[in-house]
């Protein structure tokens, strides 16, 4: 058993049981977990605390007048499930999770305290609140170890930080701005210039922080601010690591007891209890309507309901779901046959992993080698070599375009990091001089209600776009495909405030991740790390990813027995009820060579 010393006021040495408490975040799994490294030798509990943060009312990024909420009814049930599901899994190895409600920055010093821990082992996360809270905890025991020294529990305690969120590690990547553009540019000549050694802000203010893996505004700058420039400096300096194996075996420490809890092991909350605050305001949140939050609410239940009737659900959540969808979607097959592009995406024509990675039920780096072993003629586990290294296993369909998205999440988490508060500002992340600008005067949803109303209930009246943000009402999630039509109609045809739709979207999806929601809406707005200015024309869209409208049939009970093709594309050209006054003029909506189809023949279709 391994232990811990401290060095007492008369020179004595004191020995102490070394002892870990494990801060779960968004990293509810085992495996490939560095938190539960040598576990099967040190002591330790495990925690999840349900921050109230997330649950309650908070400040909007447009308006502070305004409310919003960080953790919306779908993502609630899917985090409460998860949790079960990973106390569960700790339980069953011999450990111990603790569960609370409230304030970590004083839950945890309290159950540090009462397990008498001598270290905390956390993850850090992509978003400001997110890394706040260890930055504070750090300050909060250094600033104990300082002056409280004499203390014998204070000053044992040490704060530990990994990173399991990203597929690339952050020590892996380049840490000078000189390096950045050189490996995203290898072609253009490049002046060598005298590297300077990088100390970020957060360890000039606390030498202790050596213990916590640098994610500091400072430790990224100069990182590539275009997708492709950063998948290709990515690439060229770091390796996927190795997954992580996850314990055989935990084991509490020697002379703890349940009576050291003074709240006991607690309770995972009910999804009703978590989303008491949000149906108890008096002014509905981002100025909505009481009717569509509480219809959000009830979608959420009745899913919940549902999913409790058939517990082998492959939709499940948890870490055991999550693993069992990976291996079904990949070595099953369709990984190599789907076609993400559609609006309907059920099936298996998504993989269906953004709500596990967002949990992190399931790893990215365990997503990438699992693929990389089906995809290439290599089934060792020890797989270190790089993608482009091995040849290729031409008896199996394309399948790699899932180790390509993994990076583009990674860009987005990382420019999170990277870019601090200033990640929800109105004026976005530009990249360019033509973005700079641009000058985008955004229309306020106070000042266009029915604009607001319209497209966040899913009455624009125009099929693809309903059809989306009903199906983000009733489930909590829909396509790719659907959510960047969704924000383009928002921003370049209403054009409102951007940040409202990623807030919008930050309540309704279950798969919601603070680096990837927020990343994308910059993205498809205009103001994003993106070079290019995208305009969804919907209707066009629709022809080429809802063909036969079954995705539009499915979700608008308005024109479900609507047969006619031409008349399901545009229904404002014919006697539908309600569709005589789409939101913006239709022909915004279709691209040239769709509008000349129209002009000459009077359809879109052949």
């Amino acid at each position: 058993m391994k232990s811990s010393s401290t060095i007492t006021n008369d020179g004595t040495e004191n020995r102490k049981e070394r002892i870990r408490l494990i801060w779960h975040r968004r990293d509810l799994r085992l495996h490939d977990n560095a938190l539960y490294q040598e576990t099967g030798d040190i002591p330790s509990i495990s925690l999840y605390i349900f921050d109230q943060a997330y649950f309650q009312p908070q400040p909007s990024s447009i308006d502070k007048s305004s409310k919003t909420i960080w953790c919306g009814p779908h993502s609630s049930q899917t985090l409460i499930e998860s949790v079960l599901s990973l106390k569960h899994r700790i339980e069953e190895l011999g450990g111990l999770l603790l569960i609370r409600y409230g304030d970590p920055l004083e839950i945890i010093p309290q159950i540090a305290q009462e397990i008498q821990a001598t270290e905390i082992w956390c993850h850090e996360e992509p978003g400001t609140y997110e890394q706040t809270i260890v930055q504070k905890l750090s300050q909060y025991y250094y600033s104990f170890d300082t002056y409280y020294g004499d203390t014998e529990y204070t000053n044992s305690i040490k704060l530990i930080s990994k990173v399991g969120y990203t597929l690339y590690h952050p020590e892996d990547l380049p840490t000078d701005p000189n390096d950045w553009n050189r490996l995203a540019h290898p072609k253009n000549k490049h002046k060598k210039k005298k590297k300077k050694k990088l100390v970020s802000s957060m360890h000039k203010m606390n030498p202790r922080n050596s213990h916590l893996v640098d994610v500091s505004i400072d430790r990224f700058k100069g990182i590539c601010r275009i997708m492709g420039d950063f998948r290709k400096a990515a690439r060229s300096s770091a390796q996927i690591r190795k997954c992580l194996e996850p314990p055989d075996n935990l084991i509490l420490p020697k002379q703890f007891s349940m009576s050291m809890l003074k709240e006991g092991i607690g309770s995972v909350p009910s999804l009703e209890e978590l989303c008491k605050p949000l149906l108890n305001m008096e002014i509905p949140i981002l100025g909505t309507d009481a009717a569509t939050i509480q219809s959000i609410v009830n979608s959420a239940i009745m899913n919940r309901n549902q999913r409790n009737q058939k517990p082998q659900d492959y939709n499940c959540y948890g870490e055991e779901a999550a693993l069992r969808r990976l291996r079904f979607f990949v070595h099953g097959g369709h990984a190599s046959t789907s076609d993400r592009s559609l609006a309907d995406v059920s099936n298996n024509q998504s993989s269906r992993f953004s709500t596990h990675l967002a949990l992190g039920t399931l790893s990215p780096r365990t997503v990438y080698w699992e693929v990389y072993k089906y995809a290439y003629k290599n089934d060792s586990k020890q797989c270190t070599e790089t993608v482009q290294e091995n040849e290729k296993n031409d008896d199996i369909p394309n399948c790699e375009w899932i180790m390509s998205h993994l990076e583009m999440r990674d860009f987005f988490l990382y420019t999170a990091f990277s870019s601090g508060s200033n990640f929800y500002q109105l004026k976005g992340l530009p990249v360019s001089q033509k973005q700079k600008e641009a000058n985008i005067q955004w229309n306020h949803p106070k000042q266009s209600k029915t604009e607001w109303k319209r497209w966040y209930t899913g009455t624009t009246h125009f099929p693809l776009v309903d059809a989306g943000m009903r199906e983000l009402i009733s489930t909590g999630y829909c396509s790719n495909r659907v959510r960047q039509n969704l924000a383009s109609f928002l921003t370049k045809d209403l054009e409102l405030d951007w940040r409202v739709g990623a807030e919008w979207f930050q309540i309704l999806l279950e798969d919601h991740c603070v680096g990837a929601n927020w990343g994308n809406w910059l993205y498809f707005s205009g103001v994003g790390p993106d070079p290019k200015q995208r305009h969804f024309r919907t209707i066009s869209q629709m022809l080429r990813y809802d063909r036969e409208g079954t995705y539009a049939k499915k979700w608008l009970s308005e024109l479900k027995n609507v047969d006619d093709l031409e008349t399901l594309f545009r229904p404002w050209d014919y006697d539908i009820q309600g569709y005589k006054d789409p939101i913006v003029d239709p022909k915004s909506q279709y691209t040239w060579n769709d509008m000349q189809r129209l002009k000459e023949n009077h359809k879109l279709l052949d």
